[in-house]
């Protein structure tokens, strides 16, 4: 370039680093995850969609209701019925991998590329949506159109994919005004003016006033006074943002204690506490810093009716305990959660609600696992349940303190060495240091006496 100065001035060589920057971004974004909390699946391109990677439970759902996934579904009848009823709430836990259509990436899609959609969209071609063209071309085939930047984007589908009656009656209407779809497809074509996609999978997502509506609808208690439709926004739809939370803008100093949840499938032991320690010392002033911390499996067990957990009450139950209650995840998040993974809790005393809303965001950016927190509120007995994990750690300033009984250690043998040691090595803190906290303490230590002593005699006894 040195050589070259006329070819590459610094406005040349300006664009050429924008360019760059769009293009990495482009391929960052294609190695995101795509999920999507649909209020109706409106099409599906079974055999398609059975070839890409991770969707073995929608595949295990069709041998469950007897679908072959080789045969249209206007063939099938009410068995296609039944399972797109099974298989609705999954995309809400399907991890596909797809580049979201934005103004910023449509200029750099490539051809093959997976990408996703959410968009207001115009229906063409579907005044005969069950008997496809003999010849079929861009100009004949069904499909939607939508602008995103500078390109239309034409995507394509088989009528024979479209799940049931009622989306035909939808897409219809789409063809007079525009209509909100979401979805999953692959790149066939680009040009200038133009993206082509192949649909795999589209709906409509579900709104924050279908959700809570289907919740009072399936809920066998009545909702609390406290809940509102901002409490069921769709966390995956980009057109809904979650509501300002009032509590954690008003910069109040009122130290709280908030629970954030963790998918458990995804961490290694100790990964929790290492990836939250590290962003709590990053949010929380050291001259102020003192603050405890609980890492456990979530357990619901107690708030089991009749042995049955609802997920959707229980989620109900914790987010919506009182009015204003900070928290950063929606209700039909959490119910997922519930449904299908395995939760562990972070408990964290001694945080400012702005405190702990600079947490939430640090914690999204650093914690592939980390799904959302909310404010502990002691006058629920949900709350007192589920969030009843002990205190283990403390952190002080720069320092680290293992909050553990004189029992306890006691007990241990080497553990509690040897977890000093794996602290000390983390460098994170300037000392690493044992606490009395909590535990059995003198009543109980005298209890495990009393116990001893019968035990003795018992065998005595015998």
């Amino acid at each position: 370039m040195d050589k070259n100065e006329e070819e590459y001035t610094i406005l040349a060589l300006l664009k050429m680093k924008v360019d760059h920057e769009e293009r990495a971004a482009s391929l960052r974004q294609s190695g995101q995850s795509w999920k999507m909390r649909f209020a109706s699946v409106d099409y599906l391109n079974l055999p398609r969609i059975a070839a890409m990677a991770g969707t073995n439970l929608l595949l295990a759902a069709a041998k469950e209701v007897n679908l072959d996934i080789g045969r249209p579904f206007r063939e099938q009848g009410a068995t296609s019925g039944f399972y797109i009823e099974r298989i609705h709430p999954l995309f809400a836990v399907w991890d596909a991998r797809a580049t979201n259509l934005t103004e910023e990436t449509v200029a750099h899609v490539r051809h093959g590329q997976m990408v996703a959609f959410e968009k207001s969209m115009r229906a063409r071609n579907i005044r005969s949506l069950t008997v496809m063209p003999k010849s079929m071309t861009w100009e004949n085939v069904p499909q939607l159109v939508c602008t995103i930047g500078n390109r239309k984007v034409r995507i394509r589908f088989d009528a024979d994919w479209i799940t049931t009656m009622t989306p035909v009656v939808d897409l219809k209407n789409a063809a007079r005004r525009p209509v909100v779809y979401a979805g999953l497809g692959q790149v066939v074509g680009i040009t200038n003016a133009e993206i082509l996609v192949s649909a795999r999978v589209f709906g409509q997502p579900q709104t924050p006033e279908s959700a809570m509506w289907e919740h009072l609808k399936s809920s066998s208690v009545s909702g609390p006074d406290s809940l509102s439709v901002d409490d069921f926004i769709n966390e995956f739809s980009t057109l809904q943002r979650s509501p300002s939370n009032s509590v954690a803008e008003s910069g109040e100093e009122e130290l709280k204690t908030v629970a954030l949840h963790f998918d458990e499938d995804e961490v290694m032991p100790g990964q929790i506490e290492r990836e939250l320690f590290s962003q709590i010392l990053r949010v929380v002033p050291e001259f102020r810093r003192d603050v405890r911390v609980a890492v456990y499996s979530m357990s619901l067990r107690g708030v089991a009716k009749n042995g049955v957990v609802a997920p959707s009450d229980v989620a109900v139950d914790i987010l919506a305990a009182k009015r204003d209650l900070w928290k950063t995840l929606a209700i039909p998040e959490m119910a997922t959660l519930i449904r299908y993974k395995n939760i562990a809790v972070a408990k964290v005393d001694g945080i400012s609600l702005q405190q702990a809303s600079d947490l939430d965001v640090a914690m999204k950016e650093a914690s592939p696992s980390y799904a959302g927190a909310v404010e502990v509120n002691s006058e629920s007995a949900t709350h007192r349940r589920i969030y009843e994990g002990s205190l283990r750690y403390r952190l002080v300033e720069s320092d680290l303190r293992l909050l553990w009984s004189e029992l306890e250690r006691a007990l241990s043998g080497d553990d509690i060495d040897d977890k000093l040691n794996e602290w000390e090595a983390s460098g994170l803190f300037r000392q690493v240091s044992w606490e009395d906290g909590p535990g059995p303490h003198d009543a109980d230590i005298q209890e495990l006496g009393y116990e001893f002593i019968r035990w003795l005699a018992e065998d005595d006894d015998r």
